[in-house]
Order: structure tokens, then C-alpha cells, then sequence
């Protein structure tokens, strides 16, 4: 990783630095309503911390994203996020939904970045969480073994496929 960061640029850096302090920032703004400034020096050191980790850990350009596909997977990763609460929330409230859990196991592409993106989200579908991430798969445990889990799963493969634009290298 160190050896990637010394071959970019300063201005790239740096760029990069700022666009992820401000989406960081947002996001804390966002967090906490925007209306308490206490402990500015607190939360602004851990923003620069922050940004500089993600940096470390994920350099500019290695992960290239389409914007539009990043666009159209939101509304999708909310109504999923939903949809996931209230199913499990029925099946806890009301005992007469069926439970049949079980787990199932899914191909993946082996790329690291879609790999993490899906385990991440699978878990927010309807009765689902991801277990276990292999080489080649991803172990998913189920709620309901007769529910169209791995259809589900196959869309947000196709969902997340189209967020990441190609990488060369």
C-alpha cells in the first residue's frame, strides 16, 4: 500500500484528502444533526485521522465507481435495508410467519472491493446475514430456506457488479 501512495501524485493527494474530509465531515454533521460544535478540536482530529486511514487503506483510484450506477443502487439499498427490518421484525413480533432457517452458500467474482460491497448489503436483505467469506464463496445464513434468497442474492450481485467500472492494473 505505502509503495502505491508514494507513486501518486502531491495533487492528487491532496484532492483527495479534501473530497474525503468533506464527505467525512457531512457525515459526522449528518450524525449528529449539525447543531452541536462541542469538542471541535476532538471531532476535527479524528476527521483528519480518518481521512488519512481511509487514504492509507484505500488508495486514490483503486477503487473507480460509476456514478450512475452508484445513483441507482441507493434507492435499492434503501428499500432493502427496510424491507430486511420489517421482515425480521414481523417474524419476531408475530410468531405465526414461518421460521425454517438454514444456511446457503453463493458464488462470488473474487474481487475483493464487490466481494465486501455484497457480503455488506446481503445482510440487510429480507431474513439474511452473511456468516462466512471464502476464497470463492460467501456462506449465508437464512431466516426461511423457502424464500427466494438466492434470486435475491443474484440481483444484488448484478446491482453491485454495475457500480464498479473496471480497473486496469
Amino acid at each position: 500500500m505505502k509503495q502505491e501512495i508514494k507513486k501518486l501524485k502531491y495533487s492528487t493527494l491532496i484532492t483527495t484528502f479534501i473530497l474525503r474530509f468533506v464527505v467525512l465531515a457531512a457525515g459526522w454533521m449528518a450524525l449528529v444533526g449539525g447543531q452541536q460544535y462541542g469538542d471541535r478540536w476532538f471531532v476535527i482530529v479524528f476527521l483528519v485521522a480518518t481521512t488519512l486511514i481511509s487514504i492509507y487503506t484505500v488508495p486514490p483510484g483503486q477503487w473507480k465507481l460509476r456514478p450512475l450506477g452508484v445513483v441507482q443502487f441507493f434507492p435499492y439499498f434503501i428499500i432493502m435495508a427496510l424491507s430486511g427490518g420489517w421482515d425480521v421484525a414481523r417474524r419476531v413480533f408475530y410468531r405465526t410467519i414461518p421460521i425454517d432457517p438454514d444456511f446457503i452458500t453463493i458464488e462470488h467474482d473474487g474481487d475483493s472491493r464487490k466481494t465486501l460491497i455484497l457480503a455488506w448489503v446481503i445482510s440487510l436483505l429480507p431474513g439474511t446475514a452473511s456468516s462466512v467469506i471464502t476464497e470463492n464463496t460467501i456462506v449465508v445464513h437464512v431466516l426461511d430456506k423457502n424464500l427466494p434468497v438466492t434470486e435475491e442474492i443474484q440481483e444484488l450481485q448484478n446491482r453491485v457488479n454495475k457500480m464498479f467500472a473496471e480497473v486496469n492494473g
